[in-house]
């Protein structure tokens, strides 16, 4: 059982959180779950990195993409990550695969350019919400 502290003593996360976290619906959708880009970016050239950006947009419209976030700030709650966030959704997790290939060519520019630095996980959404 997970547990978390609470005050000076130890509370389970059901008794912090409620009965909706120990307790999450179970996943009922019948297609494969969707998928997702995941970047962490430092941008070291402002204007080359914007003139990028609206090449990067146009492929992810090409690849049926959705930007879902996209923060010029992150709050931190633990570790070091790069101060944007980008998320971007695609239907399933072999699209999000499929349109990283396609444009992870464009995307190597970035660091061999001193345009970013980026992290990037591709991964597969728990749920379903619409």
């Amino acid at each position: 059982m997970l547990t978390t502290m609470v005050g000076k003593g130890f509370a389970t996360m059901e008794e912090e959180f409620g009965h909706s976290f120990a307790h999450s619906r179970p996943f009922s959708r019948t297609g494969p779950k969707r998928g997702y880009w995941v970047i962490s970016i430092r941008i070291l050239d402002q204007a080359r990195y914007f003139t990028y950006l609206e090449m990067a947009l146009d492929a992810i419209d090409r690849l049926a993409g959705r930007m879902v976030i996209r923060s010029p700030e992150v709050i931190v709650g633990a570790g070091t990550p790069k101060p944007r966030l980008v998320v971007v959704e695609f239907a399933t997790l072999a699209d999000a695969q499929e349109a990283f290939q396609d444009v992870a060519q464009q995307t190597a520019m970035l660091m061999y350019d001193g345009i970013a630095e980026y992290d990037v996980a591709i991964v597969e959404g728990y749920d379903d919400f619409g």
